[in-house]
């Protein structure tokens, strides 16, 4: 097979798993071809195989839900990502004050990826996907990741009317393992909100440094 030919199948069968998340647990068979945008006949065939693996589940309407082959891998990522439950505490405790989306993003190449999320109270709050890879030249927390600063605030960078506040959770060699950061609508992060914002969530991170970020940081 063709070394470029073998990329393309698996990256094509990635593509028709990834047509799945939180608000399209299941897609019927002319969704998948939309959303990937592959040939019917390729379609077909991955969802067979993956069907077949256990991956996928063919419902009684005729659509398609992830299936529980992949309960597996699930477990395993989630064993392996897995945060302290300090660092958990530190989160909530954000969240309980002052009512915004707090994440935990971690660098993966060129992208940015929040590993946990403990999400705001508020009627309008920010909100992302956990474990969705988003650019890392964006927001604060990609600052953060990218500059190794301390501290890193941005307004509408990834997203219009959205803000952040991030800090470093650093090793104890001074590496920046993650970036803690708390997001909300930029009407709420005015200069004096901001200033307070800075303080916990500078605090909340040697929090999480001091008292160890959890098993996720042999792979950091």
């Amino acid at each position: 097979m063709n070394p470029d030919s073998g990329v393309r199948s698996v990256s094509r069968a990635v593509d028709l798993l990834e047509a799945f998340d939180l608000g399209h647990p299941a897609r019927t068979l002319r969704e998948l071809i939309e959303v990937t945008g592959l040939p019917k006949s390729t379609v077909l065939r991955l969802v067979g195989t993956w069907e077949n693996r256990g991956y996928l589940l063919l419902l009684s309407d005729g659509r398609y839900a992830l299936g529980p082959g992949l309960l597996r891998w699930v477990r395993a990522a989630d064993a392996l990502w897995e945060v302290s439950a300090a660092a958990r505490s530190a989160m909530k405790a954000l969240v309980d004050r002052y009512g915004e989306t707090v994440n935990i993003y971690v660098r993966q190449g060129e992208h940015r990826v929040s590993i946990a999320q403990h999400e705001g109270t508020a009627t309008v709050r920010s909100v992302v996907v956990v474990g969705s890879p988003m650019p890392l030249e964006l927001g604060a927390s990609g600052r953060v990741l990218r500059t190794g600063v301390d501290l890193a605030v941005s307004h509408g960078e990834r997203e219009v009317g959205a803000s952040s506040v991030s800090a470093a959770i650093r090793a104890a060699d001074g590496r920046v393992l993650a970036a803690l950061a708390m997001s909300g609508p930029t009407s709420r992060f005015v200069e004096e909100t901001v200033t307070r914002y800075t303080v916990a969530v500078r605090a909340a991170a040697a929090q999480i440094a001091e008292q160890g970020l959890g098993s996720v940081e042999a792979l950091l």
